[in-house]
């Protein structure tokens, strides 16, 4: 299988995980495509670059574009003078597709078959066939002319609609046909099918709850419950926020606290332990949700009170690193929990490792002490 990669490995990028790949499937890697004039015909880690117009002269199988899955459509269709069969332009994450194909063939496990059976048509993404039906949801994006911030009109469980806003440099804002602002998608992992569903069935946020919500971003998850919450804690480290928060829970402040510094097991520096930033009676009914990029077991060692005197109901996200789950159970199950998993499983390409670990992953751990 001979293979070209238009991408650069004398950029800061460590491209050893894809050379890797390349081996571990006893595939050929000819060289490299290169719009800069400058480097044509050098040679960087062995590899030789080669202008755009080799793509018409060089003898390969795939052309794999250094880029997400999920941008590949778009890639290609804003270069239609590349002249290249569409079937043999492949994301990069292709590669990471056939190593698992490779690992997981003969596993009888009747959801990864699935997915399996999914890439014969389709390229691996993080979600792969539990977002295929997903039909992507806009929410129109309006300016506070006070403040000169971008928002756009959320409906809470309640159903009323309360404003929620984003920072004015926001790179997820679109403008669609009819010349009208968008965000696109934003309950997108909140799906029924979703592998990434904080709430399912009766595991969900209670009249009366206090919430504690770590890893919070533009905080849609917790302004979806701000009218039916007792008390409301926000976790989120980056600044980038906290503008934006600071607007969309405006008039809830009297029962809203946001905690600036990053989720951990102790409480030093720019980290908090969740025991010491959190004032809750014993025996309160809490919820707990919980994203913080890979944190998620030293985050649960910090909140050890929490979880040990309170009705807690939990959702953890289990994916950003290979032996999260396994962590994340074990200190739940510690103190008592029933635990169990969100359905279906994740591919995390954004997690560096995933080249050697090219594993499926739980998306949530679920767990509850009554």
């Amino acid at each position: 299988m001979n293979l070209l990669i238009f991408g650069d490995p004398s950029s800061n990028k460590d491209y050893t995980p894809i050379f890797n790949a390349i081996e571990k499937l006893e595939y050929h890697l000819i060289g490299f495509l290169s719009d800069d004039a400058e480097k044509s015909f050098q040679s960087v880690n062995g590899y030789m670059f080669y202008p755009m117009a080799f793509v018409y002269i060089l003898d390969y199988d795939f052309l794999l574009i250094d880029c997400p899955s999920e941008n590949l459509p778009s890639i290609i269709e804003q270069a239609p003078n590349l002249e290249v069969p569409k079937e043999k332009i492949k994301s990069i994450y292709w590669l990471l597709q056939q190593l698992m194909i490779k690992k997981y063939e003969d596993l009888k496990e009747p959801v990864i078959q699935e997915t399996l059976k999914y890439w014969k048509k389709n390229e691996l993404t993080v979600f792969n066939q539990h977002m295929a039906n997903y039909e992507t949801t806009f929410h129109e994006v309006a300016i506070d002319e006070a403040n000169n911030m971008p928002y756009i009109m959320f409906e809470t469980v309640e159903g009323k609609k309360r404003k929620m806003y984003y920072p004015p440099d926001y790179g997820n804002i679109i403008e669609r046909n009819d010349g009208k602002k968008y965000i696109a998608g934003i309950l997108r992992e909140q799906i029924p099918t979703s592998p990434h569903l904080y709430i399912k069935g009766d595991h969900k946020v209670k009249d009366g709850d206090i919430l504690i919500d770590a890893g919070v971003c533009e905080g849609n998850f917790a302004l979806r419950y701000v009218d039916i919450c007792s008390k409301i804690y926000l976790f989120e480290m980056d600044p980038y926020w906290f503008a934006p928060l600071y607007l969309t829970f405006k008039d809830y402040w009297d029962k809203v606290t946001l905690v600036s510094k990053a989720v951990a097991d102790t409480t030093k520096g720019g980290t908090i332990a969740i025991d010491d930033a959190v004032n809750i009676p014993k025996s309160s009914s809490v919820f707990l949700k919980m994203d913080i990029e890979g944190w998620e077991p030293a985050g649960l060692r910090g909140a050890r009170r929490i979880l040990s005197n309170n009705k807690v109901t939990a959702s953890i996200c289990s994916y950003h690193n290979a032996e999260d789950i396994v962590k994340i159970k074990s200190i739940l199950q510690k103190y008592g929990y029933k635990t169990w998993t969100s359905n279906g499983y994740m591919v995390f390409t954004y997690d560096p490792n995933i080249w050697e670990t090219a594993d499926f992953r739980k998306g949530i751990v679920y767990a509850e002490n009554y």
